[in-house]
């Protein structure tokens, strides 16, 4: 793979490359859905059957017949709940975050069952992976963006190693894009809030002849910035500013388009071909950051508003090629699968992270990332179909280039911070299940990884480098290699047709890594930290209860978490904020969660869910722990601050749902549906020193749908926190008070939508 490089003076450097060519070598298994012909059919919506392919057989199967805790919303559900990104479905699963961190747009800082990371670093592995056709997204960058034309989304909750490797001892997000159907089919959607967004996207899907069908997706977002910037426009004498904010103007300006196609060629009975081509970009303002303190904590600074006076700027392109093929095999009524991705990021973004109007603490950073994987399967059944059986290989490689610019007190103080990192990995793993009786089915599966990274971290010892043109600073090279075996074993049975008892134990690993940020090595090692192992038992239930008109699920859990990672967040008087990546310790992690949907009469449904985490360290390591010496809490001591407190970030103890929809069948054969959601989270530390929480949360979200009789045609009015409560990514502590990027508060908005 190429080298990535880039000179980033005062002057943003942006650049787009267009989606490489790629030859399909091997064939592949789709389990790809046909895209519906209509519209949600009113307060059913969620009451319908999602398929699924996240134990990756030959093909889909619901997701009620997956022993494993997993939440599926197919197309329906998702326009049903007007789902942008993913950030939209954060209060929709019990027990799930799907938060951005708000340093940088689109930067995922997904939590499931309390294990997620504090950090914009990209060189920092998450604990939830995310998986957009088959292929996974290396980085954390560039995930929180938006969606259009999919055909489900598949959030699986706890360890996934055995099927998808490293890196998922949290969870899993399956993204599918909806593919061509072998009808002419099109869509068009249009859409506005009350704050000056709008949206306009659609699609076409039409054959070519017998054997190939195509698609066209086209999408296009226009966010005039939600937020009250109450700068007055006097920037401080030679003050440095990258984007200068204008007097009395809105926050938080981002333009989003994509376009993507997908072509499916049935070369044969038994071959198909699938290729699946993406560009987008997404360019406007910086992040808007605020004083928290000054809103949430002393009242002087109003919701949803800042005084930055550093407009900044984001700038984030992606090209993505997916290429599929399957072929259909005698050999135990198989299946041979291979999905062979790439993917190009370019993300740019300056952030005025002091949220003053004052120029304190500007921050641009520059990120690029090349990646490309494989993977090769067989899925198959013998033993009359008794025994199902799912083996194969797998390899990733990406590069990834990160550089900072620190700018302090009006560019007083100049820091270069960053790095590049060369990664590869390769896993070949295999799980089966074999039916004992008609009830009793065995689950057994391993995955064996090997891993290899290869970075360099400008290293600030002696001095901190500020050449923030050129990042001529003086390197230091940190390599690693780790390998590791990841296990399952399971069993589930069948209490009736419609009803399934499982258990399993399995394990998952998390990448040992490097810190980009390397402000003070000297005071925090840059690593590379050792990896995180996982040990998880989960017992759950599903169940569809009452002909079907019930559908119930639980689970309950038990993990540990050994040498786990957790990213450090000091206020620091010479570069403002210190971060580092630490092993911290050994957790204790368990919980429950219920979820159900009841579809009560033909016209009305309700819906809910429960969610608890218990979590709490087991031991931690004497470099962070409070209670080995006064110098980690005493303010005046270069220490302050890097111990771990007794709450993990970002495990809310208590979270819930609870939601209804009701139809009216009007006399022209048109549906009206009225729908509201009630969503609670507790509070969650943010900081592992527990410095900072962020407060419990209230989500209330409300839609009244207008649906023709031939489900051709939508039109919506729907609201998203209701109750306009503030909320920030994440909350930083520096010298002057919590700063925090702020997200939005209450949206109204009108949709429509047609279906040709």
């Amino acid at each position: 793979m190429k080298t990535l490089t880039r000179n980033m003076g005062n002057k943003p450097f942006f650049k787009r490359n267009a989606l490489s060519r790629a030859i399909i070598a091997s064939t592949l298994a789709s389990g790809a859905i046909s895209a519906p012909q209509t519209m949600a059919q009113g307060s059913s919506a969620l009451m319908e059957e999602v398929l699924v392919v996240s134990r990756k057989r030959s093909a889909a199967e619901s997701a009620q017949d997956v022993p494993l805790a997993i939440n599926a919303y197919g197309t329906q559900q998702l326009d049903a709940m007007f789902v942008k990104n993913l950030g939209d479905l954060s209060y929709t699963t019990p027990n799930v975050q799907l938060e951005a961190v708000g340093t940088f747009p689109g930067v995922q800082n997904f939590s499931f069952r309390g294990q997620g990371i504090n950090s914009s670093i990209p060189s920092v592995d998450p604990t939830v992976g995310t998986f957009i056709d088959g292929m996974y997204l290396g980085v954390t960058f560039g995930v929180v963006l938006d969606m259009f034309d999919l055909e489900s989304v598949e959030i699986l909750r706890g360890p996934q190693g055995v099927l998808f490797g490293r890196n998922v001892t949290g969870g899993a997000v399956n993204i599918h894009t909806a593919l061509p159907g072998d009808e002419f089919e099109a869509k068009v959607k249009v859409a506005g809030t009350d704050h000056e967004q709008y949206t306009l996207a659609g699609s076409v899907s039409f054959p070519v002849g017998d054997k190939v069908s195509g698609k066209l997706v086209a999408y296009y977002d226009e966010d005039k910035g939600y937020f009250d910037n109450d700068f007055d426009g006097n920037l401080t004498p030679g003050a440095f500013c990258y984007n200068p904010a204008e007097a009395n103007s809105e926050a938080g300006e981002l333009e989003t388009q994509f376009f993507r196609t997908a072509w499916v060629w049935s070369a044969t009975d038994s071959v198909e071909l699938i290729a699946r081509l993406e560009t987008g970009e997404t360019e406007g303002q910086g992040a808007a950051w605020t004083r928290v303190d000054l809103q949430r904590d002393t009242g002087t600074l109003d919701d949803f508003t800042t005084t930055m006076d550093e407009a900044g700027l984001t700038e984030i392109t992606w090209d993505q090629a997916i290429l599929e093929a399957n072929i259909d095999v005698s050999f135990g009524n198989g299946t041979i699968t291979n999905i062979l991705g790439w993917r190009e990021l370019d993300a740019y973004s300056v952030p005025d992270v002091d949220g003053f109007s004052a120029s304190i603490f500007t921050v641009p950073g520059d990120t690029q990332q090349e990646q490309i994987s494989n993977e090769l399967r067989y899925a198959g059944s013998f033993v009359d179909d008794r025994l199902t059986l799912t083996t194969g290989i797998y390899y990733f490689e990406q590069d990834i280039y990160y550089r900072e610019g620190r700018h302090i007190q009006g560019d007083a103080l100049r820091v270069a911070l960053g790095g590049d990192m060369d990664h590869e990995t390769l896993g070949i793993f295999a799980s089966a299940d074999y039916d004992l009786s008609d009830r009793w089915t065995l689950t057994a599966g391993l995955r064996y990884t090997e891993e290899k990274k290869d970075a360099r971290v400008i290293d600030s010892t002696d001095g901190r480098c500020s050449d923030l043109v050129n990042f001529n600073c003086v390197f230091t090279d940190l390599n690693d290699e780790w390998s590791n075996w990841t296990p399952k074993l399971g069993v589930n049975y069948q209490l009736t047709d419609s009803a399934m008892l499982y258990a399993f134990w399995t394990k998952g690993f998390r990448s040992g890594g490097v810190n980009f940020r390397n402000a003070k090595p000297e005071s925090i090692d840059p690593g590379p930290t050792n990896e995180e192992d996982q040990n998880s038992f989960e017992v759950g239930l599903k169940a569809d209860l009452a002909d079907g008109r019930v559908r119930l699920n639980a689970a309950a859990f038990y993990n540990t978490v050994d040498d786990m990672q957790r990213e450090l967040n000091i206020s620091d008087p010479d570069v403002v904020v210190l971060q580092g990546t630490v092993n911290a310790g050994d957790a204790i992690i368990k919980g429950f969660e219920v979820d159900f949907v009841a579809l009560v009469t033909d016209n009305f449904t309700i819906n809910g869910s429960l969610g608890y985490l218990d979590g709490e360290w087991d031991y931690i390591n004497p470099l962070y722990d409070p209670d080995v010496g006064p110098s980690l809490t005493d303010p005046d001591s270069p220490n302050f601050g890097r111990f771990v407190g007794d709450d993990l970030p970002r495990l809310s103890p208590w979270a819930a749902t609870l939601g209804a929809a009701y139809d009216w069948s009007l006399a022209n054969g048109g549906t009206i549906t009225l729908r509201g959601n009630y969503a609670y989270r507790d509070e969650a530390a943010y900081l592992d020193n527990n410095f900072e929480y962020f407060d419990e949360q209230e989500e209330v979200t409300a839609s009244l749908d207008y649906l023709t009789e031939n489900g051709k045609l939508r039109l919506s009015l729907f609201g998203k926190n209701l109750k306009d409560e503030a909320r920030w990514g994440n909350l930083t502590q520096v010298s002057f008070g919590t700063i925090g990027p702020m997200q939005k508060g209450r949206l109204i908005g009108l949709e429509a939508e047609y279906q040709f």
